[in-house]
């Protein structure tokens, strides 16, 4: 049998998240420790007395620091997936256990990434939606009849009937309202602190192709397809 790991993205963040690894693994410890952050990653992490750890820029070097640390332990463990995957945020944690980044290169990324897309959001009433039992077709014309209202898109297919639509405010609170007409059972608003995966972020996409991707040494399964992917020694990525 063959073991698969799955990295989670923004959202299942929480104080205290690493806390007991940090004091008790050593492997834990130099993963967690190895960036070069502006900010107290343990104080955030582990207590956010301040409560920063939603905002997106201390969120995403926060999960991706508390999953290299767990990857750490695994390994130390003897532990090595066939698989890896990521949901958003969790494909950096994912291309660090491939080993395409070290830890340090992906924590550092991830807080390059986060505050890429802490600027493209500044300034934008934005919002993201839950939106469940209702199709994509459906839901493209919620989207498309409250488009007057500013930019809403879906963001995220997680499954057949749960999908989350992302944009400004008043277009995704338009639209949920919309959905709901259409034969949506549920329309929950997510806490986030930006559009993430829509067309308001493009600056923070422009921003990260500036950085470079080198080879994976795992299977990756990547987010938006269910195929299987590997790769050569010669191959791009």
């Amino acid at each position: 049998m063959k073991l698969a790991v799955l990295y989670a993205g923004q959202g299942a963040q929480h104080p205290g998240m690493g806390k007991e690894f940090y004091e008790s693994s050593p492997a834990f410890r130099a993963a967690f420790d190895s960036a070069e952050l502006d900010f107290d990653l343990h104080r955030v992490c582990f207590e956010d007395p301040d409560g920063l750890l939603n905002q997106t820029e201390y969120t995403q070097p926060c999960m991706v620091a508390f999953a290299c640390g767990v990857t750490a332990v695994l390994t130390q463990q003897g532990v090595k997936p066939a698989y890896v995957a990521g949901l958003s945020l969790g494909e950096y944690s994912t291309l660090e256990a491939a080993g395409v980044f070290t830890a340090k290169q992906a924590i550092e990324l991830a807080a390059y990434r986060g505050k890429a897309m802490a600027e493209a959001a500044k300034g934008i009433d934005c919002g993201m939606t839950a939106v469940l039992g209702l199709d994509r077709e459906k839901l493209q014309e919620a989207c498309r009849q409250a488009a007057g209202a500013g930019v809403v898109e879906i963001a995220n297919y997680n499954c057949p009937g749960q999908l989350v639509i992302g944009g400004e405010q008043a277009a995704v609170d338009q639209a949920a309202a919309l959905a709901k007409e259409l034969g949506a059972k549920r329309c929950l608003p997510l806490k986030v602190s930006g559009p993430f995966h829509t067309s308001l972020l493009a600056p923070a996409g422009d921003a990260l192709r500036e950085k470079g991707y080198p080879i994976h040494s795992l299977a990756v399964i990547e987010e938006a397809t269910p195929d299987h992917i590997t790769f050569r020694e010669d191959d791009p990525v």
